[in-house]
């Protein structure tokens, strides 16, 4: 997750290279809506990966089909509403504050301690559809058995997670946004 003030094409770029510096396996593919934002040539840059990395698959949405990204729509809810709530951040300071929060805190958590449901398939019987899900696990986990991910990233990411604990984690990440949340007060 990252925060950007603007939708200028310079920082979602930004955000991007952080992130894609950030994670331990390559992007294949990104599937944007059609917003400026992301269809700029920044971004088309970034995906031919002129610094010698294999490109990235840039897709984008069909016009005038706002459900197609509603996998990623729905992560609003539970990744940035639910975290940071609804109220308009006119300040920039805070964005630097909501990334300290994502990076440090709250990705942490949610990627090596808190486990999800993955679907893993749909079965219709009758009018009904029945969806089976694989037993709940942390997206590290997930990380950790497959085949995608290299050896020394594996080792990488264990020295990653024993630095963590999930305790101090939520103790630190509920005081962060605390003063997430003073910070946006003074603002207004």
């Amino acid at each position: 997750n990252r925060a950007i003030f603007s939708k200028k094409a310079i920082g979602v770029r930004r955000q991007f290279v952080d992130f894609d510096q950030s994670i331990p396996f390559d992007i294949l593919a990104v599937n944007v809506d059609n917003g400026s934002e992301f269809i700029n040539n920044q971004m088309i840059n970034f995906m031919r990966r002129e610094s010698g990395k294999k490109p990235i698959t840039f897709t984008r949405s069909r016009a005038y089909k706002k459900n197609d990204n509603c996998y990623v729509e729905q992560k609003n809810f539970t990744h940035v509403r639910e975290l940071f709530g609804y109220e308009r951040m006119e300040d920039p300071r805070l964005v630097i504050l909501m990334n300290e929060i994502y990076k440090l805190y709250w990705n942490p958590l949610q990627n090596f301690f808190i486990p999800t449901f993955k679907l893993k398939e749909k079965i219709r019987v009758g009018v009904r559809i029945v969806k089976k899900f694989d037993a709940p696990q942390t997206p590290y986990d997930r990380l950790m058995k497959s085949n995608h991910v290299s050896d020394e990233r594996k080792e990488a990411l264990m020295k990653a997670k024993a630095k963590l604990n999930p305790f101090d984690l939520k103790v630190t990440l509920e005081e962060k946004l605390k003063t997430f949340f003073d910070e946006l007060r003074k603002s207004k």
